[in-house]
């Protein structure tokens, strides 16, 4: 297992860096072909590490090396074989690649890739993760949701990626789809709802930029009538 340490821990690299060095240790003795299960285990814990590590240095080439290791993991780990499994490493996938897109040094081109490869885990692991009755998840499905709603926001926000108006509504819709997506999952009373809200209107705002107020009511048509009363206030 992972050494794990509090976040500000002086020491918390070099935990994270032994348990690293025991994973990387533990895959030279494992064959993928005959432990397979193992093997993407290790792999997905690795990706983990490394996603933690990213938190303390180097954060470029350690979501470089989770990536590298949750895409390892997914050879074996599949949708037919372990669903659960591999919708919470596509869940993992998802986070690096958002975190490799908003690296500083990442230029515009790769950080546009970044954000459809992140979008296209988070389509996965939802998909499969919806189609799954009864079953407890290891990972927080609302907050997949409203993660994928704001890589769609960023991109439709920043005239980098494209100066299409059309496209750019086109990720408004998902974003909005998706938060209010996660509003279903999550209770009133938490501080989670108060963001999802704020993300719901930054959304509606985002459609008022693009297409007028025209744009603005086609966002608030898709607003649950009993959420009105406390976004509308708020545009």
């Amino acid at each position: 297992m992972l050494y794990r340490t509090p976040p500000n821990s002086e020491e918390g690299p070099s935990y994270i860096e032994q348990g690293i060095e025991f994973y990387e240790l533990a895959l030279k003795l494992i064959s993928p072909e005959s432990h397979s299960e193992t093997y993407a285990r290790v792999q997905n814990n690795l990706g983990t590490a490394y996603g933690d590590l990213a938190r303390f240095n180097n954060p470029d080439q350690n979501w470089q090396n989770a990536v590298t290791a949750y895409s390892e993991a997914l050879r074996f780990r599949t949708a037919e074989m372990e669903p659960l499994k591999y919708a919470a490493c596509q869940n993992n996938l998802g986070t690096a690649y958002w975190h490799l897109a908003n690296q500083p040094e990442t230029d515009k081109h790769k950080k546009l890739d970044y954000l459809k490869m992140c979008m296209e885990a988070y389509d996965e692991a939802l998909a499969l993760a919806h189609s799954l009755k009864g079953v407890s998840l290891s990972f927080d499905l609302f907050a997949t949701h409203n993660n994928l709603g704001l890589a769609n926001y960023q991109i439709a926000t920043d005239k980098i990626f494209t100066k299409d108006k059309k496209i750019r509504s086109q990720y408004l819709e998902r974003a909005l789809d998706n938060h209010l997506q996660a509003l279903t999952g999550i209770s009133q009373e938490s501080e989670t709802h108060q963001s999802t809200i704020g993300y719901i209107v930054k959304t509606i705002r985002g459609f008022h930029d693009e297409l007028g107020i025209q744009g603005q009511n086609v966002a608030l048509s898709k607003i649950p009538g009993q959420l009105l009363p406390e976004i509308l206030p708020k545009l």
